[in-house]
């Protein structure tokens, strides 16, 4: 059983090891992934934003607009 936890300790430290090595061996070029990759979310958010608000503006000025006449003839309502 000890055996069998020395195993899977060792496997994962193994497996850790590289992922940890690489993320380290170069911060900066860690930090403008992280960067640019904020950058493209802000971008995202802004773009969703100004199609929201315009749809939003598209809606209310729709909505605003006094109902077209009826067409035809309109007589007196029969009995």
């Amino acid at each position: 059983m000890r055996l069998i936890h020395l195993t899977l300790a060792a496997a994962l430290a193994l497996a850790a090891g590289p992922a940890a090595a690489q993320v380290l061996s170069n911060p900066s070029s860690t930090n403008q992934a992280l960067t640019n990759q904020s950058n493209a979310r802000a971008n995202q958010i802004g773009t969703t934003s100004q199609n929201n608000a315009a749809r939003m503006e598209m809606q209310r000025s729709q909505s605003a607009q006094p109902p077209a006449p009826p067409t035809g003839v309109v007589g007196a309502p029969r009995r």
